[in-house]
């Protein structure tokens, strides 16, 4: 056992087979499952098999699965149940907060340089279609100060602020709380991917002050693809409405047009989920609960760290991620494309990714790898070809 998880890091990957086969670098896009979840979801399926999914009893579990998960991503993330809702990734919910407001021609969005195109494509939809503008800030890799640059882009037609947590392309740590707080004051919304945080930071979002915190299942969490969340604050939900609506969402229907919608977050969610799925889900929460989440934070960021400090002793190699960093490494090894590092990796078993329209390579360090693994990518990183 290690002096921070309650698992032992042989019965950890014991449960994680793809953690065994790799040097598995590549949580930041999906992490290893464990092979508990799939039994899970195998389990979930036999018996939608066996029985019927009509089956009352089997109908009524199915139910009170879904409200189960909602109370354990809740208390993941410090958030109450009623500010849950139950999405299939980190866009949906980027999309269903900004469809949610009232928007207007020459209403302004502010975003950063460091935003995944789950973001970014929501925003020019919202562009196109509402004729809100969009406004950027550069904050470099992440180490700008962000509310001075805030300071500069915010006008009086600015309603909205939205950026990551932590960047997908540099593993930088945003200041959200600081912006939270920030843009409440002006009375600015505030929207946050929160796909690289969950999972590899410790959250109490009912505290940090921020509206919308949209999160995926597959990354940090090691669930499967298909799961996620969004949390609004509960004193924003009376603000923001449903974009499609269906009987999931539906608290009450009497004759037409008698329809009242749940008033907290389950109005936005629209019809059937996946029950095989949901268990997959909600096994990979239990699983970070049995391992402990804050032994799971500590090691991560240990690891991300000593990964960044050894990379910054090799020859040719410029460490991008800054000194405010999760569990994403980024970096550049001059001279070679990062398309041929990432294949060199590769074959010496090492899973890593690049990053687009940069010459940058990104690793993301997991509480299930081994300080072996650092150090036998550090080598592969060395090596030339």
């Amino acid at each position: 056992m290690t002096e921070e998880l309650r698992m032992s890091l042989d019965q950890i990957r014991h449960e994680m087979p793809a953690a065994k086969r790799w040097i598995y670098m590549n949580t930041g896009t999906t992490g290893p499952l464990p092979e508990r979840v799939m039994r899970a979801v195998e389990k979930q399926t036999a018996a939608e098999v066996d029985r019927g999914r009509i089956d009352p009893d089997l109908h009524q579990r199915v139910s009170e699965l879904k409200e189960t998960l909602r109370r354990a991503w809740a208390e993941l993330t410090g958030a109450t149940t009623a500010s849950i809702a139950l999405t299939q990734n980190t866009t949906e919910g980027i999309g269903l907060a900004l469809a949610g407001l009232d928007w207007q021609a020459g209403d302004e969005v502010v975003t950063t340089n460091l935003e995944h195109s789950g973001v970014i494509m929501p925003l020019y939809l919202l562009a196109s279609r509402k004729g809100v503008e969009i406004r950027f800030i550069d904050l470099g890799i992440g180490e700008k100060n962000m509310i001075a640059a805030l300071e500069e882009a915010v006008t009086a037609r600015t309603r909205m602020i939205v950026f990551s947590h932590v960047s997908y392309q540099t593993g930088a740590v945003l200041p959200m709380e600081h912006v939270a707080s920030w843009a409440r004051e002006r009375g600015l919304w505030t929207l946050v991917d929160g796909a690289q945080g969950v999972g590899a930071l410790p959250l109490n979002l009912k505290q940090t002050g921020v509206d919308f915190y949209a999160m995926p299942g597959q990354k940090w969490l090691c669930g499967p693809e298909g799961c996620g969340a969004l949390y609004i604050a509960e004193d924003r939900l009376d603000q923001v409405r449903p974009t499609l609506v269906g009987w999931a969402g539906l608290k009450q229907m009497g004759p037409w047009p008698e329809v009242v919608l749940h008033q907290d977050a389950r109005k936005f969610e629209v019809a059937s989920f996946s029950a095989p799925l949901f268990a997959g889900m909600l096994e990979s929460l239990r699983f970070g609960e049995e391992v402990g989440w804050p032994g799971i934070y500590r090691r991560t960021h240990r690891l991300a760290e000593r990964f960044r400090s050894l990379l910054g002793e090799v020859p040719g190699v410029q460490v991008v991620t800054p000194d405010n960093h999760a569990g994403l490494v980024s970096f550049e090894v001059r001279g070679r494309k990062p398309e041929e590092v990432l294949e060199g990796l590769r074959s010496r078993g090492i899973l890593m990714r690049t990053i687009p329209r940069t010459p940058w390579v990104r690793a993301s360090l997991g509480f299930f790898n081994s300080e072996e693994d650092v150090d036998r990518a550090v080598e592969g990183v060395a090596e030339r070809p």
